[in-house]
């Protein structure tokens, strides 16, 4: 039998892997959607969400990329370059994905396209992050996001709702008070 000092003391070199074509377009015109699924959809909404309004949001421009394991950029009229990414719903799996997507993007890719942070675009909160203690204002999402997600490598990473096309940002509810 082998032994496990054996086996881990291996030098392993990974199959080569063609290099995906990656391509940056600018979005110029409405995308059309790749599918009737629902993520494909909603990726095609924030995108035309993000190109018609991209003057009253202060963007200078809209990217969109293809094997660049973000979905695309957004460049603002000051200059600052946030990287984007969207998800359909948010819940630990996708914050997972989105915040590891973002730390490769800023190793293979943002040397040749430097970012100053970046959006992760969802259209929900599901599972136990969707919860709500009786003891919080907010959705467990939210603040899970920023607790434990929003910053890679010194960068902020912020997470923004698109739905029903209404833009919303970490919400800040009001606190009520009764009378006594």
């Amino acid at each position: 039998m082998t032994t496990l000092s054996e086996l881990i003391g291996r030098s392993i070199k990974p199959e080569t892997k063609a290099p995906n074509n990656p391509t940056m377009k600018i979005v110029a015109a409405q995308i059309q959607t790749k599918s009737e699924k629902p993520h494909d959809k909603y990726e095609a909404d924030v995108f035309n969400y993000l190109l018609d309004n991209k003057d009253s949001l202060g963007i200078k421009s809209v990217v969109k990329f293809t094997a660049l394991i973000v979905d695309g950029a957004l460049e603002l009229i000051g200059g600052k370059r946030l990287a984007i990414e969207i998800k359909y719903r948010m819940n630990w799996e996708k914050a997972c994905q989105a915040e590891w997507q973002f730390r490769k993007f800023l190793t293979r890719h943002a040397p040749s396209n430097p970012v100053d942070g970046g959006v992760v675009f969802f259209e929900d909160i599901s599972g136990d992050w969707n919860r709500k203690a009786k003891s919080r204002l907010l959705v467990n999402g939210w603040s899970n996001w920023y607790r434990s997600y929003s910053k890679v490598d010194d960068l902020s990473f912020d997470l923004l709702r698109l739905r029903d096309g209404k833009l919303e940002s970490f919400p800040f509810p009001a606190k009520t008070t009764e009378a006594p």
